[in-house]
């Protein structure tokens, strides 16, 4: 039962946290406490996978009705999402410590920390669905009551662009189904044993439907404008856990859904998700140039880190999944730190324009230090995280694609056009004295250390990202063609 508590732990959680004023507790406390521990349950559930003792660990399935059948498992892919969820989810509750916020706040992030486990760790469709939706609900909470001033239109957008994406996932679904049960005449909800048919029409929609589905999450252009909006309205520890983690299920479908299920069609269309994973990486990188809010800048930075995963797992290589399935967790870790930062300087300016500061290297060197290793690790600098999973993807599409390889490696040149510029004017340029804002003090003991935990992964999966790629290697082994 050990995978049921990876998700029921942090709901009942969050029930708890809803109830703790009742109690006289502080909700903060109980919310933190209870995300230490599942963040300690993940860690102990798959001790084995680091020395490659265990390669999978699942629970028995138990039929219900109509084929669904409740049951979970996990593989060192999954395994390392989970553990991502979890991490981040400590940081960002940490994040949000000083600020004097209602148990619905702390509450909704645990919920939502278990509805993300649940859909990593499902291997029935009907579940898989069911968390996949549940993930909508406290997010959409955190963006419309506890964001920036235009909060409520940001999250109406996500909403609807989700749930929208969700209603074609659904159809995906229900066609898998449908056809499963007319060729065997048996109900099957099991995600391992339903495949689409190899041709037609029915399997060309049903496809489409799935990468719709997935797409809006991830999020793919043309179906991505939510993502800006939700990210410069959500509060800092929001945005975090929606670049960290929300975002990755979406390419976690790729992975473990529409590959598999379609391997016709999945290799039919590797040329098409390929240059579709292309222009994300360079439109994110154009539009972020053109931004003057740092949230919106990072915004649109994660468009383009994520067309870096659709691309490595594009090429269905070796390398490319292995490097895609890597710039997942690198990803999460590089951008949630610049969330962090840029919440913290927020906090005390209420400022996020570029040229509303100046000369930060001078009142905050401690932060100016910890801004610029997280830009240096995004834009791929060799030695840090990014550089590895941004080779592999891009080399496991050279091998498939050499044009769409080369667009990639023009979008890793386009992000040192954006980061860098923007490290200046808020760091390192003159200060503005119509518009800077004022003093900013430099990062106290919580806020460094919180860094420090992100960082140190950074440059540790960098310089050494052999144990991470021994995790997920066995997941993504029966993916290569």
């Amino acid at each position: 039962m050990i995978l049921t508590l990876f998700w029921a732990f942090p709901v009942i959680g969050a029930l708890f946290t809803l109830l703790s004023p009742a109690f006289n507790l502080r909700a903060r406390w109980v919310s933190i406490i209870c995300a230490a521990m599942e963040l300690y349950i993940v860690l102990q559930a798959g001790a084995g996978f680091w020395g490659g003792h265990l390669a999978s660990l699942s629970e028995p399935g138990k039929i219900l009705t109509y084929g669904i059948s409740y049951s979970f498992s996990m593989d060192g892919l999954s395994w390392a999402l989970c553990l991502l969820n979890a991490f981040l989810t400590v940081i960002a509750l940490l994040s949000s410590w000083k600020q004097d916020l209602s148990a619905g706040f702390w509450a909704s992030f645990l919920f939502l920390e278990g509805a993300v486990m649940g859909v990593f760790l499902a291997q029935d469709f009907f579940f898989f669905y069911i968390f996949w939706e549940a993930m909508l609900i406290p997010m959409f909470f955190i963006i419309g009551l506890w964001g920036s001033e235009n909060r409520k239109h940001a999250a109406i957008k996500f909403f609807l662009f989700t749930f929208f994406g969700s209603l074609f996932l659904l159809l995906g679904i229900l066609a898998l189904v449908v056809f499963h049960h007319q060729s065997t005449g048996v109900w099957s909800w099991d995600m391992d044993i339903l495949r689409a048919p190899n041709h037609g029409l029915y399997a060309i929609l049903a496809f489409a439907a799935f990468v719709v589905g997935f797409g809006v999450k991830i999020p793919l252009v043309p179906i991505h404008t939510w993502l800006p909006d939700a990210h410069t309205e959500a509060p800092a520890a929001g945005s975090i856990i929606l670049a960290g983690v929300l975002l990755k299920v979406g390419v976690y479908g790729f992975l473990r859904v529409l590959l598999p299920a379609f391997p016709e069609w999945g290799m039919k269309s590797l040329p098409w998700l390929g240059g579709l994973a292309a222009i994300n990486v360079i439109y994110g990188a154009l539009s972020a140039m053109a931004q003057m809010d740092l949230k919106r800048l990072i915004a649109y930075s994660s468009i383009a880190h994520l067309g870096f995963c659709v691309l490595g797992i594009a090429s269905r290589t070796a390398q490319g999944l292995a490097g895609g399935s890597l710039q997942l967790i690198n990803h999460g870790l590089t951008t949630g730190a610049l969330f962090l930062m840029v919440g913290f300087l927020y906090e005390r300016t209420h400022k996020r324009g570029l040229a509303d500061f100046g000369d930060l290297v001078s009142q905050a060197p401690i932060l100016t230090f910890f801004f610029g290793v997280t830009v240096f690790a995004s834009i791929g600098l060799p030695g840090l995280n990014g550089f590895v999973g941004e080779f592999m993807s891009l080399s496991g599409m050279a091998k498939v694609s050499l044009p769409i390889a080369v667009v990639g490696v023009f979008g890793v040149t386009i992000a040192a056009f954006y980061l860098l510029p923007a490290f200046q004017a808020v760091f390192l340029g003159e200060r503005n004295s119509a518009s800077v804002s004022p003093r900013v003090f430099d990062l106290d003991f919580r806020e460094q250390a919180l860094l420090w935990l992100l960082i140190i992964p950074m440059i540790v999966i960098g310089l050494h990202p052999g144990p991470l790629l021994n995790i997920v290697g066995p997941a993504i082994g029966k993916l290569i063609l």
